[in-house]
C-alpha cells in the first residue's frame, strides 16, 4: 500500500479527494468513497439516536474529480417513525452525486429470532487479496487499498462471496462508522460479482443500501450475483453479513459495455 493517511482531507470548509480514495479509471474519486462521505453526512444530520439509516440510495449522477468539495443534507419529510433526508454532493456550486436516506425508529418485537447463520466461511485464516487482478495494470486507488478475503472471486460460476474491510478512515483523525464502512465496500459489489457470460467494462451509477442493524466489528462479508441481459444494462445484489449474522442487503445498476 502507498503511503496513505485517509481517503479524504480537509481544506478550509471543503472536503478533497486523497489518491487512496481513487477509482481505476483515472483522476476520479471511487464511487464507494463518494458513498461513505454522504453516509457520514447522513449520520451527522441525524439528532435522534432510536432512528436508524435503513435504507440509503446513492445516486452516482457525474465523475466527482479529486477536487475540493461540500455536502449538504436537507430534510424531505421529519416524522415520528419516518424521517426522509436528501444529501448531495456539490463540485462549484454544481451537483455531482444525490442521495436520500429513509430513517427508521427501532422498536422491540416479541418472537423468534430469525436464523442469524452465515452461509460461509467467515474472514479469518483466509489469505488477503485485492479486489480487482493486479495483472490489470490498473490505476491505483480504493480499490488496492480495501482489504479483500475471497472465498469464491469472479470466476466463480453464480455466486461470489467475500470478506472486506477498509483499513483507512473517511477523515484523518475519524473512526469509520458502521454505515460510512458498509456504503464504502457495498460500492465494489458490481466489481467483485461473477464474470459470467456477458463480459465487458461495466459500470454502476448507484449504490442502494438496505439495512436493519449495524455492522459489528471490522469485516463485511458479501454474497453477490450480477444480472446482466444482451441490452447492456442489469443489476448487481449482495447478502450483506458481519460475522454475527445477515445485516441487510445492496444492490446497483449496472452497465456493461463488451469489448471488441
Amino acid at each position: 500500500m502507498r503511503d496513505a493517511q485517509s481517503l479524504f482531507r480537509t481544506e478550509g470548509e471543503f472536503l478533497v479527494p486523497n489518491e487512496a480514495s481513487g477509482n481505476p479509471w483515472g483522476e476520479l474519486t471511487g464511487g464507494g468513497p463518494v458513498a461513505g462521505l454522504i453516509a457520514r453526512a447522513v449520520e451527522a444530520a441525524n439528532d435522534d439516536p432510536d432512528l436508524f439509516v435503513a435504507r440509503l440510495t446513492v445516486d452516482l449522477m457525474r465523475p466527482v474529480p479529486r477536487v475540493p468539495l461540500s455536502i449538504e443534507v436537507r430534510p424531505l419529510r421529519t416524522g415520528k417513525r419516518l424521517k426522509v433526508v436528501q444529501a448531495g454532493l456539490h463540485i462549484d456550486g454544481r451537483l455531482h452525486t444525490n442521495a436520500t436516506a429513509h430513517l427508521l425508529r427501532r422498536s422491540d418485537l416479541d418472537g423468534p429470532a430469525p436464523d442469524s447463520a452465515v452461509p460461509f466461511d467467515g474472514p479469518d485464516g483466509l489469505e488477503d487479496r485485492t479486489l480487482l487482478p493486479p495483472e490489470l495494470g490498473l490505476r491505483w486507488g480504493v480499490h488496492d487499498v480495501m482489504q479483500v478475503r475471497w472465498i469464491a472471486d469472479q470466476s466463480a460460476i453464480g455466486t461470489s462471496r467475500a470478506w472486506m474491510r477498509m483499513p483507512l478512515p473517511l477523515l484523518p483523525g475519524e473512526p469509520l462508522s458502521p454505515l460510512s464502512h458498509v456504503a464504502i465496500l457495498a460500492d465494489a459489489i458490481s466489481a467483485a460479482s461473477p464474470i459470467g457470460e456477458l463480459f465487458g467494462p461495466w459500470i454502476n451509477t448507484d449504490v442502494s443500501l438496505y439495512l436493519h442493524r449495524e455492522m459489528r466489528g471490522e469485516w463485511l462479508g458479501m454474497e453477490m450475483r450480477r444480472d446482466v441481459q444482451l441490452t447492456g444494462i442489469g443489476t448487481a445484489h449482495a447478502h450483506l453479513y458481519d460475522t454475527e449474522g445477515p445485516i441487510g442487503t445492496a444492490q446497483e445498476a449496472v452497465m456493461v459495455n463488451q469489448l471488441g
